[in-house]
């Protein structure tokens, strides 16, 4: 498995914000700064789109979530004393579907930072899928500065190739016997032990289930 994983390569790349108009995603991007973005956190990447979840200051501007076409679905998952989170499913419409196709083939993917001058991300995967990747967003006319790309030589533990929050569900679902033949509890009882919603959840169930799957397989 170690051998396969370092022939992986690791590419960090930047989308500005002019790039996100050229996606066609900007006024997502807007809503979420608008009522004050505190923390991005992406549950599932489509290659040309996303689920994500925010956190924001104040609930969005939800007539005009719900006015963008791209935008698949939104819920408002819970209010906290001082934010709003929200998971949101979007496909950016400038974007080609074989960007979907490629995204399959990187064992990383997305994960990016936000802040008011764009995105920074890593792709993770092999050499081609990555060009692919990069290839695609090109012909869309996006156009994401390349800051390096190198050798990956994958995580020395499975678990370590999880983001935080997918590790602390897993483990935590593990834990209460969620993966007991048959199950001793069910999503919905890790959503309330961590706090989270059961949809939440079950995103983060099924996106660290699929990363580990493809370090094993």
């Amino acid at each position: 498995m170690f051998t396969q994983m370092k022939r992986m390569r690791e590419a960090e790349i930047s989308i500005t914000d002019g790039e996100l108009a050229a996606m066609g995603i900007e006024e997502l991007f807007s809503i979420a700064s608008e009522a004050g973005l505190l923390a991005f956190e992406e549950l599932a990447c489509r290659g040309n789109g996303a689920v994500v979840q925010i956190e924001v200051e104040t609930r969005c501007d939800e007539d005009a979530l719900a006015g963008l076409d791209y935008v698949d679905q939104y819920n408002h998952v819970t209010e906290r004393v001082d934010s709003h989170v929200y998971v949101i499913s979007f496909t950016a419409p400038d974007l080609p579907a074989s960007l979907e196709a490629t995204a399959d083939e990187l064992i990383g993917t997305c994960d990016p930072e936000i802040d008011e001058h764009g995105a920074t991300m890593s792709l993770v995967g092999p050499h081609e899928a990555i060009s692919d990747q990069l290839g695609g967003y090109e012909d869309a006319g996006v156009s994401p500065t390349l800051h390096r790309i190198g050798g990956y030589d994958g995580p020395e533990y499975l678990l370590d190739g999880l983001t935080s929050r997918q590790r602390e569900v897993i483990e935590t679902a593990w834990e209460m016997g969620y993966y007991e033949v048959p199950k001793e509890v069910s999503a919905g009882d890790v959503a309330t032990e961590l706090g989270l919603e059961t949809s939440t959840v079950n995103e983060h169930l099924q996106r660290a289930e699929r990363d580990l799957l493809k370090q094993i397989l």
